[in-house]
């Protein structure tokens, strides 16, 4: 039992520190961080506190681009090591497969927690320095489930790459399907979802009434985008083009101080559910591919 532990650990090592020196990972690393940044600066130069409405532009920075670095973190995680041939090697050691899988997703997921640290502590501490608002306690503790939210949301994409990463046949494969999926699921989704809504019900597209309003709010819920966005700032969606009814939530998300948490459970609670159970799904479905895989050249 402790041999597997240290097995799992060491390759939860070794995947951390190769993400942290990838050229590749840096470089998307640091561009989200200066977009994000630049945004919160924005914010502060507009007099916007975080606590109230100035959160919004960079809520939605993080919601349409963090999901790429997630991808990023995960699409070569396996694949590159089935074609260099070291999981052969490695096999050959006193290891079991399901201790590779895990470490490989627990060092992902390190990377993911230190991504998201960087990520919040440049957009609040930007905002939160600028304006000079002094923060209490309580809207620390708003600031910290906030980045959980945002640590759970961007895992999915962590959980997408790696799935994929076992199942395609190259890295270059795994990177556009990745890729595919993030522009669909994330950044178009609002807008596919409003011309199938449109289809459906055969009302002009940007036309709409409110059977196909209502249609479309239903369907923007196929997209974890839909519950981090509620839970954060109690906007249907962050997707560009997309249409959607205003959440009848009366709470706007987190940074809502004028609402208690319980209270913001008790609105976003499905929303939570969401944003956890998707994760395990998707890292219990590698953590089986990876089982059933044929590690062979």
């Amino acid at each position: 039992m402790k041999r597997n532990l240290g097995n799992v650990f060491v390759i939860a090592q070794k995947e951390f520190a190769d993400n942290l020196y990838s050229m590749r990972f840096l470089a998307l690393l640091s561009i989200v961080t200066l977009i994000i940044f630049s945004m919160s600066y924005r914010n502060v130069t507009e007099g916007r506190n975080m606590f109230e409405i100035g959160f919004l532009g960079v809520a939605q920075i993080i919601g349409l681009f963090l999901p790429l670095l997630g991808i990023a973190l995960g699409f070569d995680t396996i694949v590159k090591e089935r074609k260099s041939g070291s999981l052969n090697v490695l096999l050959t050691h006193p290891i079991f497969r399901d201790n590779i899988i895990t470490g490989k997703i627990i060092g992902s997921l390190a990377t993911l927690a230190l991504v998201v640290g960087i990520a919040v502590i440049a957009s609040v501490g930007t905002m939160l320095f600028g304006t000079g608002v002094q923060v209490s306690l309580f809207q620390l503790e708003r600031i910290l489930i906030f980045a959980i939210l945002t640590f759970l949301y961007i895992s999915i994409f962590v959980g997408i790459g790696i799935f994929l990463s076992i199942v395609s046949k190259s890295a270059s494969n795994s990177l556009i399907y990745g890729i595919a999926i993030w522009l669909n699921v994330v950044v178009a989704f609002g807008a596919i979802i409003a011309v199938i809504a449109s289809m459906i019900t055969g009302q002009p597209f940007l036309d709409f009434d409110n059977p196909t309003l209502e249609l479309n709010a239903k369907m923007q819920k196929f997209t974890p985008l839909h519950h981090y966005a509620e839970t954060v700032s109690g906007v249907p969606s962050f997707s560009w083009g997309g249409i959607s009814i205003q959440s009848s939530k009366l709470s706007s998300g987190i940074f809502d101080t004028g609402n208690s948490l319980d209270k913001w459970i008790q609105e976003y609670w499905s929303n939570l559910i969401v944003l956890i159970t998707l994760p395990i799904i998707l890292f219990i479905a590698s953590f089986v591919a990876f089982l059933r895989k044929d590690i062979t050249l």
